[in-house]
């Protein structure tokens, strides 16, 4: 049976809160693109993704600038290119 597809999946639209999950080493799965101007960054939902992203809600994430930075770049990469597959 492929592991891949029994994982919990979170989504969110909100992309500072992908940025967040994406730079403290959550598993991003893929994007699913709703329309041209609406797409959802897929996490695997796990324990730590929530604790996550309880603290990004409650102002108690701290991160790197340059890595959110980085990730922010890396994050439109995907959002605009074409190629990228959606999941």
């Amino acid at each position: 049976m492929n592991k891949e597809k029994n994982k919990q999946i979170f989504s969110t639209d909100n992309f500072p809160l992908a940025i967040f999950l994406k730079v403290k080493a959550c598993n991003l799965l893929g994007l699913s693109k709703k329309s041209a101007r609406r797409s959802f960054f897929n996490f695997e939902d796990t324990p730590l993704r929530k604790q996550l992203t309880k603290d990004f809600w409650e102002e108690k994430g701290v991160v790197e600038p340059r890595a959110f930075c980085q990730t922010q770049k890396e994050l439109k990469t995907i959002l605009y290119d074409d190629s990228y597959p959606a999941f």
